[in-house]
């Protein structure tokens, strides 16, 4: 017999100890299982969580096309979004939540849905609890005032909502621009040159003349000037051709001149 035989041979040589590995087992198992249970995470409802001690109010247009929805809602900002939460910015909130359903101090509930941040106020019109901004989703601000105005009057032109129209005037976000530094705006054209002399900012007439192309021409003969004097018969009659002092002896009833009667 060899030795490796020998020591198989042996009583409880190699043998596993019963319920050596069982408890890692089980709890690789359980942590499975447990894992497997929990639910995806939500955005949060900043539960209990202190609001911005400056203008904790945000008024938001929610992107819903709705024409009975077009209106501003209040929303709390809480103080960890407080830096970012800037007028024109995009932002999440929570749509549709109870009134009744409060826990902690804020509303919660309802479905998330985009929006744009229009001003921040100290307080709120609204009497009731107001639910929480979820998240900004980018702090670059790019809804104006020169822009929101334009929408709304739009909007307001064609019977339309505010939101549609912004949906076409906000290009949609672009993280790898966001990321890279907004370049320096650039300075104010010049104020047009005016000429000496002159209370208007229009230049100077040049004294180059019009190339020959550019020149204007006249489109057909020129009339003749009734104030003028008559024309002679002979260079009436050497102009117009022959066939009109026909037509115009046959209409008064005499012969051409210089014809004989028949």
């Amino acid at each position: 017999m060899s030795s490796e035989n020998e020591q198989s041979a042996e009583p409880g040589a190699g043998a596993p100890e019963p319920g050596a590995g069982a408890p890692e087992q089980l709890a690789l198992i359980r942590e499975t299982v447990r894992r497997a249970k929990v639910p995806r995470a939500k955005p949060r409802t900043w539960r209990g969580a202190p609001l911005a001690e400056e203008l904790p109010v945000a008024r938001v247009l929610v992107n819903k096309g709705v024409l009975h929805l077009d209106q501003y809602f209040d929303y709390a900002v809480p103080e960890e979004l407080d830096a970012d939460a800037q007028p024109g910015v995009r932002v999440r909130v929570r749509f549709g939540a109870g009134r009744h359903n409060v826990q902690g101090g804020r509303r919660e509930g309802g479905g998330l849905i985009d929006g744009f941040i229009i001003e921040r106020r100290a307080e709120s019109d609204y009497q009731g609890t107001l639910a929480a901004l979820a998240y900004v989703v980018s702090p670059e601000p790019v809804l104006g005032p020169e822009l929101l105005a334009l929408s709304r009057a739009v909007a307001d032109r064609y019977a339309g909502s505010l939101a549609d129209v912004l949906q076409l005037a906000v290009p949609p976000r672009n993280g790898r621009a966001e990321s890279k530094p907004s370049p320096e705006p650039l300075p104010p054209p010049p104020p047009p040159s005016r000429a000496p002399g002159s209370g208007t900012g229009r230049a100077p007439p040049s004294s180059v003349p019009w190339p020959r192309a550019a020149r204007p021409e006249p489109s057909g003969r020129p009339c003749r000037d009734p104030t003028g004097p008559p024309r002679s018969p002979a260079r009436s009659r050497r102009r117009s051709p022959r066939g009109a002092a026909r037509s115009s002896s046959s209409r008064t009833g005499g012969s051409p001149a210089g014809s004989t009667p028949p």
